[in-house]
């Protein structure tokens, strides 16, 4: 352990103190955000098709005083740009002329809308960004491609994605031209999609971006330092902006579904909707949504979960995605997800279920997103779903009989928020609330929560937390967390974090949780060379400490859970190529998993291991992209565990992209549960030993027709042979010793399934779609115990059209 510690240091003693490479600094990065860009009022808009030949444009004054971001922050740029903003009573215009020594050497990369992995560092964009509130906080992000892709998103300080809610969508307009000096690029966008004040004098945050594919060159103004917390109070000013009259809009998207789904029965399905959205104020909307569909949505993943807790999935529905950043908590107290998803409130007492739905169904849903003058924040999003029936069957008399059965009441689901600015522009304290109520039932399930972020030093220091109560018919709960750091623009940051969790804390209803009673620490350090030198464009060292364990309680005295170290390095090198590897050693703790299975399960020993994990990508630049990774893990009793992956990555053409990515594991376990068994010697708690291998595989396939038609291809090959062996009896309550056991059933599965969504889709006007998707989603399970497969299925085919407009 020290001889490796030691190599480590000695190898970036050299490594970070290489000399740098490339010019000096030629700005002042304290005085950027004050840079000044004016827009010119227009009577006559110019003509969006990309060519900057609109007599127009010449009102303008020139932006050019643009900065690298990377590779080489903050240095003159090596390629020009000229920036033209331009405005009316109710659109923005906004003109570059992307100068290209090399113009051959212009990538445009056909994708579909919002696919930012193909577009980001694949080809030659601009960007804007806006701060409409002024708050250095709030923004919204518009990016068009060479190849006349749009991405846009929502921007909140201090939350996901480093602030950007890629959910959200405009309608907005944007051409590009290629011309023998480089390209060109037009872009208009309503006003009726910012939030803004009442003031005849506008005065807004704004941020214009170019990347260059050929340099790999990310161009910006005003500039940012690249090492700085943050993007939006890092924008530039922009003025000039006066007169606009207030948006008040209506946005209507009426869609029509059929399809057919494919399960036990075939069964055909046509369905109308409504989604709606209005200005409520030129500061407030109001997303409405009216029987939302499932059928665009895409097909989960397979999994192999073992464990006590329930699979955490992933949120597609368009109108719980947009803005769901605002109402996120690091406590889990809403999940999106528990709104629809398959009844199973209500079970028989006798009999059983033979056919239910897959998800329940959605009456309709609200949702205000706004802020008033002072920079008081607010949302909230109420939904109502529909009672659900399955079939249950019975025998009677000899007869087997069917009947309806009630799986799920009327319920209605409220969550709210509050978030106002305190101390300065960057910091805030918010309040959250959560509420479900079903039908004819006084059981409720709530929870209050307080949060707040306060940042210091320009953002360097920041402090945030949140506590947080649930409230149940039962009992109330509180848990609490909080997250203290500090980072250096230039090279190092540290971070320090914990939280508790009392035993009555349960959000489960409508959050997500695992464990409560529990409590947990961390600590991170980390050192990182954002500026390239003679080896590397950056690279970055992280020692991570964490801490953790089970609260005393009536179950007996507390445990630690959870402590280990680990150190993470990522490396880029000039030519593209990157490394990375994790090193984590696990000391002896205790495991309490399978208390939340069972309540006669107990609190069991879990043995020292280390793990160890590289992985290689090549140069993200070429068309031909192959990324390789192994794992090896190591415990005294559970042996050693490896897992191999590779991912190749094609982009044959211009309007092409291609991945398969493939992972095998091979992995034993010594302390698998298999359950509780009683007998005349009383209870056992059988645990065996286990030897799992498993495959994985993912391929996908983007092939775009044009920036508004493409079709998608993902498709899930995943197998699991699960092998117990040596059944066991725990012979004692915080150890790992056990004593053979002649357990009588066989736990052995396989895991054979098939998971795909393959979608059609085609903007055939600004904002409206037609979709065709094919979900696929075939389930084998081959269980030992019962000697057979078992095969549960649901695919479905849908055709959606749906319409865009405005009153």
């Amino acid at each position: 352990m020290k001889k490796i510690l030691f190599t480590i240091f000695i190898y970036f003693s050299f490594l970070f103190g290489a000399p740098f490479l490339g010019e000096k600094i030629v700005i002042d990065d304290s005085q950027l955000r004050y840079k000044v860009a004016t827009a010119e009022r227009i009577s006559a808009p110019p003509i969006i098709d990309g060519i900057l030949d609109d007599n127009v444009w010449n009102q303008a004054a020139i932006i050019d005083q643009l900065v690298q971001h990377e590779p080489f922050n903050l240095h003159a740029p090596s390629v020009e740009t000229e920036i033209r903003v331009l405005y009316d009573d109710n659109y923005l215009y906004i003109a570059f002329n992307n100068f290209a020594p090399n113009p051959e050497n212009i990538s445009a990369r056909i994708g579909r809308r919002d696919d930012w992995r193909s577009i980001e560092n694949n080809s030659d964009w601009v960007g804007i960004g806006i701060d409409s509130n002024n708050d250095d906080k709030t923004g919204y992000w518009f990016t068009l491609s060479a190849a006349e892709v749009q991405l846009d998103a929502a921007m909140t300080e201090g939350r996901g994605m480093g602030g950007f809610d890629i959910t959200w969508n405009a309608v907005w307009e944007g051409k590009t031209s290629l011309h023998e000096e480089g390209w060109s690029a037009e872009i208009k966008i309503p006003f009726n999609v910012f939030q803004f004040s009442k003031s005849n004098i506008q005065t807004w945050g704004a941020s214009f971006q170019r990347f260059d594919f050929d340099k790999q060159e990310e161009i910006h103004w005003p500039g940012r330092t690249l090492g700085v917390n943050g993007y939006v109070p890092y924008f530039g000013i922009l003025e000039g902006i006066e007169g606009i009259p207030q948006q008040k809009n209506f946005e209507f998207v009426p869609y029509i579904l059929s399809g057919q789904t494919n399960s036990d029965v075939k069964e055909n399905v046509s369905n109308i909707g409504l989604d709606t959205r209005s200005n409520i104020s030129s500061s407030s909307t109001l997303n409405m949504t009216f029987n939302p569909d499932f059928g665009q949505v895409q097909a989960d993943p397979s999994v192999l979960n073992l464990s006590a807790f329930e699979t955490r999935l992933k949120e597609r529905r368009p109108f719980f995605v947009q803005g769901a950043n605002f109402f996120t908590s690091y406590l889990n107290l809403f999940n999106s997800r528990r709104i629809g998803k398959r009844p199973g409130r209500y079970s028989p007492d006798s009999g059983s279920i033979v056919d239910r739905p897959n998800e329940t169904t959605i009456l309709g849903a609200a949702k205000i997103l706004g802020e008033t003058s002072s920079g008081l924040r607010y949302g909230i999003i109420n939904a109502i779903t529909d009672k659900e029936y399955g079939i249950r069957e019975y025998e009677i008399d000899g007869m087997t009989k069917k009947e309806d059965f009630l799986l799920e009441p009327y319920t209605n689901y409220f969550v709210g928020r509050l978030e106002k600015p305190i101390v300065n522009e960057y910091s805030t304290i918010g309040f959250l609330a959560t509420d479900l109520r079903r039908q004819n039932e006084k059981n409720k399930a709530q929870s209050v929560n307080v949060d707040w972020l306060l940042t210091l030093m320009d953002n360097k220091l920041s402090f945030q937390g949140q506590a947080a109560s649930s409230i149940n018919i039962d009992n109330t709960g509180f848990a609490s967390r909080f997250r203290l750091s500090y980072k250096d623009p230039d090279w190092w940051g540290i971070m320090a974090w914990g939280g508790v969790k009392d035993k009555n804390f349960d959000v489960s209803e409508m959050g997500y949780q695992e464990k409560n009673n529990n409590w947990y620490s961390g600590l991170r350090g980390e050192i990182r060379r954002d500026k390239p030198n003679k080896n590397f464009l950056r690279q970055s060292l992280e020692l991570k400490l964490n801490l953790g364990g089970r609260r005393k309680d009536d179950r007996g005295e507390a445990v630690i859970t959870r402590k280990n170290i680990e150190i993470e390095q990522d490396n880029t090198f000039l030519n593209y190529w990157s490394l990375g590897w994790d090193l984590r050693f696990n000391a002896e703790t205790f495991e309490d998993d399978d208390i939340y299975r069972d309540s006669r399960a107990v609190i069991i020993k879990d043995e020292a291991w280390q793990s160890f994990d590289i992985n290689i990508r090549t140069d993200r630049r070429k068309r031909v992209i192959i990324s390789p990774g192994f794992r090896i893990s190591k415990g005294a009793i559970r042996g050693v565990g490896k897992e191999y992956g590779v991912e190749l990555m094609l982009k044959p053409t211009d309007n092409i992209n291609m991945s398969v990515r493939t992972t095998k594991e091979e992995r034993p376990g010594s302390m698998q549960w298999v359950g509780v068994v009683e007998d005349e010697n009383g209870t056992n708690i059988i645990y065996s030993n286990v030897k799992r291998k498993q495959t994985n595989t993912e391929l996908r396939l983007n092939f775009a027709f044009s920036s508004k038609m493409t079709f998608e291809a993902y498709y899930q090959p995943f197998t699991v042979n699960m092998d117990y062996k040596d059944y066991n009896r725990l012979d004692e309550e915080k150890s790992l010793k056990v004593s053979p056991y002649p357990y009588s059933g066989n736990k052995d599965f396989q895991i054979d399934n098939q998971v795909g969504t393959f979608v059609f889709r085609w903007e055939y006007l600004p904002g409206s779609l037609i979709y065709a998707v094919y979900n696929l989603n075939n389930n084998n399970y081959y269980s030992a115990e019962d000697s057979e497969w078992s095969n549960s299925k649901s695919n479905s085919l849908f055709l959606k059209f749906d319409y865009f407009f405005q009153l």
